[in-house]
């Protein structure tokens, strides 16, 4: 067959390989500059910045499986536990584990599809700025659930599924500062107090693989859903002052220096309704949904509905998709 995965994070990546292996043609599509949705880096003369998804935990023993193969190809490595379960990030960026996915995988990058038509039994893709890639015997989606629900719409599919998936924003915010004057916390991934509109601060020097904090210090910060949602439209500048105020709130920080600071709004940063099936498939049409939106908002998640929706297109006989 002749596949089309929509959308290129982790549940994307994964169901696109598993598909490849088992011998069908996939194309992955991304609106994206490069792979791994949430998975993100930013890159900048002073170092890198993950402001996206920051660790993640393991605990079926499917995908405990192959965090350790992860691990030992040097992607992976475990980092200070938030409780009682071991943590891992991806080194020596977040992103690294999203290229290492995306290997021998036929992606095209800053590509959105816009819309979804069949033709002749088999589906066309419109895409922004022009280009028919198609024709494809499935499609697969693994955007955010508004995002898939919108390219479905037309055709009357998992409409109702979708619509009950549920997410919540979250600001994001790179910072460069000045190591002096500031008391540092030991910990390099520091919850934020109750109240207080910083969900999270990491230190992007106390990482695995990353170069260590010299004179300057790489800070990403997190808000907490309820500042993002109050400040979800609002300017980038304005964003980065309440929240670099929030910072020097903190004890130890009031003698903050800020070099740069860059402010990045994840829309859909974290699913809070999600729709309790690992994944969704119409083998009739050849429609399938994949992602955190199914299952919930880890990376664990993304990686099991990936592997679901697989598993459902392989099982079914290409000859009764009409």
């Amino acid at each position: 067959m002749r596949i089309a995965v929509v959308g290129a994070g982790v549940s994307g990546l994964v169901l696109a390989r598993t598909l490849r292996d088992a011998g069908h043609e996939v194309c992955v599509f991304d609106k994206g500059r490069g792979v791994g949705g949430r998975l993100a880096t930013r890159r900048r003369e002073q170092g890198a910045f993950d402001h996206g998804a920051q660790r993640f935990s393991a605990r079926s023993e499917a995908f405990r499986a192959e965090v350790d193969a992860w691990e030992r190809a040097g992607v992976v490595a475990r980092t200070e536990p938030a409780s009682d379960e071991p943590w891992w990030v991806p080194q020596p960026d977040a992103n690294a584990l999203a290229r290492a996915l995306a290997a021998g995988l036929e992606v095209r990058v800053s590509t959105r599809v816009t819309s979804l038509r069949r033709q002749n039994h088999a589906w066309r893709l419109a895409l922004e700025g022009g280009g028919d890639p198609g024709p494809f015997d499935v499609v697969l989606l693994t955007a955010p659930a508004p995002q898939s629900a919108a390219l479905l719409a037309p055709h009357g599919v998992f409409t109702e599924a979708l619509a009950r998936v549920q997410y919540t924003p979250t600001w994001a915010l790179l910072l460069l500062c000045d190591a002096e004057g500031v008391t540092w916390p030991t910990r390099t991934f520091t919850e934020g107090r109750n109240g207080d509109p910083i969900h999270l601060l990491v230190r992007e020097g106390g990482k695995p693989g990353r170069p260590p904090d010299d004179a300057l210090v790489r800070l990403v910060v997190h808000a907490t859903s309820a500042f993002s949602l109050a400040h979800l439209d609002e300017s980038d500048a304005a964003v980065t002052a309440a929240l670099v105020a929030a910072l020097r709130a903190w004890p130890g920080f009031e003698a903050l220096r800020v070099r740069f600071a860059q402010a990045h709004r994840w829309r859909f940063a974290r699913v809070v309704a999600p729709l309790g099936e690992p994944a969704l498939y119409d083998a009739e049409r050849g429609l399938g949904v994949a992602g955190d939106g199914m299952l919930g908002p880890r990376i664990e998640a993304a990686w099991e509905s990936g592997r679901a929706l697989a598993e459902r297109v392989l099982a079914q006989p290409a000859d009764t998709r009409g």
